[in-house]
């Protein structure tokens, strides 16, 4: 399914129905490609800022047709977990939901790590590339967070997280 939320996202069209682009080569994870981010959070970073850098592995997804018209269509949605990993050793997972609205994708979710849980939340418009969502708070050490939780994605790859919390 995330492979068919990168394709709507990138073409407003229909995709293959088994998971992925039709141009082959990418399955799981978060679906869209990001250009030019790290130059941009750079620039804005303050020195207070915490970041943290993940590498993210689908192990599991499901597609729900909410209203079982057979389409992907306003109202169904998706749901994945991945592991995160930070120099080759898992240190966390995640857990979205993402529902189909007319003309954007909402997605919610949660990053679970030993120190707390982060929550993020946001709207991405079919013609926006990238996944940048909003860091809406969280549990344990993360109970107050706010900020940036943006996605990359290479072909091939696993997704790259980049989660900036601001104070």
């Amino acid at each position: 399914m995330v492979g068919l939320v990168a394709t709507l996202a990138l073409t407003g069209g229909a995709a293959a129905a088994d998971g992925e682009r039709e141009s082959g080569g990418w399955s799981g994870g978060w679906p869209l490609e990001l250009t030019g981010d790290e130059q941009l959070t750079a620039r804005v970073a303050r020195a207070t800022d915490e970041v943290i850098r993940l590498r993210a592995r689908t192990v599991r997804d499901a597609d729900v047709d909410a209203d079982g018209n057979g389409e992907f269509s306003p109202g169904d949605y998706f749901v994945f977990e991945d592991r995160l990993f930070r120099g080759g050793e898992q240190v966390g997972r995640d857990s979205v939901r993402c529902m189909v609205n007319h003309r954007s994708i909402f997605c919610d979710g949660t990053v679970i790590r030993g120190a707390g849980n982060i929550e993020v939340s946001g709207a991405l418009l079919f013609e926006e590339r990238g996944i940048h969502l909003a860091v809406t708070g969280g549990t344990g050490k993360y109970r107050d967070a706010a900020g940036t939780f943006t996605v990359k994605n290479a072909p091939g790859r696993s997704d790259r997280f980049i989660i900036r919390l601001v104070d």
